[in-house]
């Protein structure tokens, strides 16, 4: 009796040592997953682009899935339109959408229609808690519907400009030589021309208007051997720099045309106030500025045919045939590359890319050959109620 109590212990460590064995193997197969928990399909609907995507899977959402054991399927969509139709194509036939990408214009809308349900349903009281303490308050505000925490914030849609380095350098060394030209446009606009102590600032930090319209002048007339992708053969059959226009910004009459034209009323001085009224200055001036830029071709010829989405604007500076441009924070850490050191690099010379806060507005009419009104550098969509939230969640598995 106690030899086969013996036998059964030995056989049991045997058969255990093989399981931890087969286990180790495994995890040895696939090291990604370290552990052996059954693994969670979630669909996740995201207002980006195809590459953006790759980027967000690879940097953002991998660790996360390898640790909790978790297989994302993403899916894009252009604007938050096509992301409203596409929860409604998802109430009448589900698919197990779990989280969506929405801004709060919708935000009541989609409460209202049943196509979303509340965080608040879905989540731990203390996980909710401790993740709204670490929001903006403004922000959690934004997400909160009747007293109920229906989304969480997801980012302030804040604009920054993006220039490249050996750019701005060429524009600070060649503007003179363009000077004639450029003051002969303004004068046409303005009646007197530059303002009469205007230097072009050497950094983008401390741009206006002004400055945005002379290094954008110089860049279209002076061949830019910095735009390694947009370089032309000349006569001789060698490689030459192609001018072109090199300042771009979402136009044409999409909601992305539409988001960056409110950020430029706001820039001049617009207030909550004066929207609507077409005769506010702020509204004038910016309007004047935008056609002094298509007049004399220093964007591209786009934005008077189909226009420009973000994504348009962000390829072109992808491929450095722009110089300059405003995108949002997080699209351009994927245009650089990343803020992980490990991160592969984004465009061809990710290191050239820096940033600064976009230029003051400035009226184009002058007064004794000073700028008559300022308005000033940062503006983000928060001046229009209008925050990106994360998580409209529509069906909890």
């Amino acid at each position: 009796m106690k030899r086969r109590w013996r036998k059964l212990v030995v056989d049991g460590l045997v058969v255990l040592g093989i399981a931890v064995n087969l286990a180790l193997l495994f995890i040895n197969l696939r090291p990604a997953r370290p552990h052996l928990a059954r693994r969670t399909k979630v669909r996740v609907l995201l207002r980006a682009s195809a590459p953006r995507m790759q980027w967000m899977r690879e940097n953002e959402f991998a660790e996360f899935a390898a640790t909790n054991d978790v297989e994302f399927e993403l899916i894009g969509a252009k604007s938050f339109e096509e992301i409203h139709q596409k929860l409604t194509e998802e109430k009448q036939h589900p698919t197990g959408l779990l989280l969506a990408d929405v801004d709060d214009e919708h935000a009541d809308e989609l409460k209202d229609t049943q196509l979303v349900q509340p965080i608040a349903d879905g989540a731990q009281p203390e996980e909710l808690r401790d993740a709204i303490s670490e929001f903006i308050p403004e922000a959690v505000k934004r997400g909160a519907l009747e007293g109920k925490q229906w989304y969480l914030p997801k980012r302030a849609l804040v604009n920054v400009a993006v220039y490249l380095r050996p750019a701005i350098e060429d524009a600070y060394l060649h503007w003179e030589e363009h000077r004639k030209d450029i003051d002969a446009a303004l004068k046409e606009a303005n009646g007197v021309g530059l303002p009469t102590d205007f230097r072009l600032r050497r950094s983008p930090d401390r741009w206006d208007s002004f400055d945005l319209f002379v290094a954008a002048w110089t860049w279209a007339h002076q061949p830019a051997r910095w735009a390694e992708a947009s370089r032309t053969i000349s006569a001789d059959g060698a490689m030459a720099p192609a001018v072109a226009p090199r300042v771009a910004w979402p136009c044409g009459d999409g909601e992305d045309a539409a988001g960056e034209l409110l950020n430029t009323l706001f820039r001049h001085g617009m207030t909550e106030q004066q929207l609507g009224k077409f005769d506010a200055p702020a509204f004038l001036d910016s309007l004047q500025w935008q056609a002094l830029f298509r007049k004399h071709g220093l964007v591209p010829a786009k934005c008077e045919e189909a226009g420009l989405e973000q994504f348009d604007v962000t390829a072109l500076l992808h491929d450095r045939k722009l110089a300059w441009a405003p995108i949002d924070q997080p699209d351009s850490l994927w245009l650089h590359g990343g803020a992980r050191r490990d991160a592969p690099p984004g465009m061809p010379g990710p290191n050239d890319l820096s940033w600064a806060t976009l230029p003051q507005g400035a009226s184009a009419e002058l007064q004794d050959g000073k700028v008559a009104r300022r308005g000033r550098s940062f503006a983000n969509s928060l001046d229009a109620r209008k925050v990106q939230l994360v998580a409209a969640q529509f069906q909890f598995q």
